[in-house]
């Protein structure tokens, strides 16, 4: 592919996706939208024809698509190092039943309501599997602007959708019969030793050690490599980079030096690659694929199943641990969208033959239509199921600024009173 297109389109995502993000939040909705829609406008006008993608390689462009699966590595990695590991502790509990109902719930709903659709059982069971799992992306971006990803919520629900990831792994191995479910687990299990337990005891010699060597920017290269190198296990084991960076950031967020990097990090990631992968997500989504009555009605099913039964599961798992029912539906909501690895699914389970081939388009269509509407909703929920936090925080902030002012002018007061006793 000639590098000339390949720059042109990378260079056009970026301009666009800024654009849609000014466009949103001037509507005071989250950027993220703003970026996906970009990239549904630039994809669809290939799709339909009105430029070549020849020259707007957005689909057929490798290096485009490695960065935006930078974007989402790079946000799982600020995930985890703005993540107080306390608060998981914490939060622990709560996000593994979470977990397991967020889970649960959609995959027996969508099964029934495939079942009764007349689908057979095998290929219900991988249906319902396609609602399984949560992109974390959109979720932690948009909690990250609202700056609620350090709260409870936020803890819980990052833990909880890297947790549906694996499960979603494991249980489309166990539906297509192609892998073993339990070399799956060893792997996680030596997986979560390597990173949890020998990384979390040995990063401040590796931090150490990358002070040491004194050269520009040496210690942020030291630690975006080994963001890499997690990503790099985690992809090798069980195709799931994106967990092997929130590991990596993780490990790094003990350290006062990883918090220091943080805005160098989001200087990169937000600069370049986590706006190309929002508008490569947006571009996959072709509309025609609305124009298929079957699919329609497979999408109606599996659209109401994935919004709901998410909500529910998650939600219903939160309160079961003691949460209140507003934290239940921020839980919830966090849990919607559905991308790459709704898509990640569908291929397994069409390839392993669970999905046949006869069917196989109109899923890929439902699929795309349930993706399409989970990542729309999400953004402007998640503003308004946190509205109260956010201003409360902007309050707080208010509050605290007014009182250092107070105590400022005390000051000021004070020396001014001191010097003219002085005089006197």
């Amino acid at each position: 592919m000639d590098a000339t297109w390949i720059l042109l389109t990378i260079g056009v995502a970026l301009i666009a996706g800024k654009i849609g993000d000014h466009l949103m939040e001037r509507f005071e909705l989250p950027g993220v939208l703003g970026e996906i829609l970009m990239g549904m406008l630039l994809g669809n006008l290939i799709y339909f024809g009105l430029i070549s993608p020849e020259y707007l390689t957005l689909h057929s462009n490798e290096t485009f698509e490695f960065l935006a699966k930078l974007g989402i590595i790079f946000l799982l990695f600020l995930g985890g190092l703005d993540t107080e590991v306390e608060m998981l502790k914490r939060t622990g509990k709560v996000a593994t039943v979470s977990t397991l109902m967020g889970v649960f719930v959609p995959l027996l709903m969508g099964w029934l309501g495939l079942r009764l659709m007349g689908y057979p059982s095998r290929e219900a069971f991988a249906g319902g599997i396609l609602l399984t799992a949560t992109s974390i992306g959109i979720t932690v971006r948009v909690m990250m602007d609202l700056g609620v990803l350090r709260s409870e919520v936020g803890a819980a629900s990052l833990s909880a959708s890297v947790m549906d990831d694996f499960l979603g792994i494991a249980l489309i191995i166990f539906a297509v019969g192609t892998g073993s479910v339990l070399g799956l687990i060893s792997k996680m299990a030596v997986f979560f030793i390597i990173t949890g337990l020998v990384a979390w005891y040995s990063i401040e010699k590796y931090v150490k050690f990358a002070e040491w060597l004194h050269v520009e920017r040496g210690v942020l290269g030291m630690v975006l490599a080994l963001m890499f190198l997690f990503s790099a296990l985690a992809q090798h084991w069980f195709d799931a980079a994106i967990e092997g960076a929130f590991m990596a950031g993780l490990v790094l967020s003990k350290l006062p030096e990883g918090k220091k990097l943080l805005e160098d990090i989001k200087a990169i990631a937000y600069g370049l690659v986590v706006p190309i992968f929002f508008v490569y997500t947006g571009a996959m989504l072709d509309l025609r694929v609305f124009a298929s009555g079957d699919a329609l009605s497979l999408a109606a099913v599996l659209t109401t199943i994935a919004v709901i039964g998410k909500v529910l599961g998650r939600g219903a798992g939160a309160v079961i641990m003691g949460w209140d029912i507003k934290k239940a539906l921020q839980m919830g909501i966090g849990s919607i969208p559905r991308t790459e690895v709704a898509l990640v699914d569908l291929m397994v389970a069409i390839h392993g033959g669970a999905i046949p081939q006869s069917d196989a388009q109109k899923f890929v269509a439902a699929t795309l239509i349930f993706i399409t509407v989970s990542v729309l909703i999400t953004p402007p929920l998640l503003k308004w199921v946190f509205r109260e936090d956010v201003e409360a925080m902007k309050k707080g902030k208010v509050e605290a600024r007014k009182s250092t002012i107070e105590e400022t002018k005390k000051k000021i007061a004070k020396v001014k009173k001191g010097k003219e006793s002085k005089k006197s």
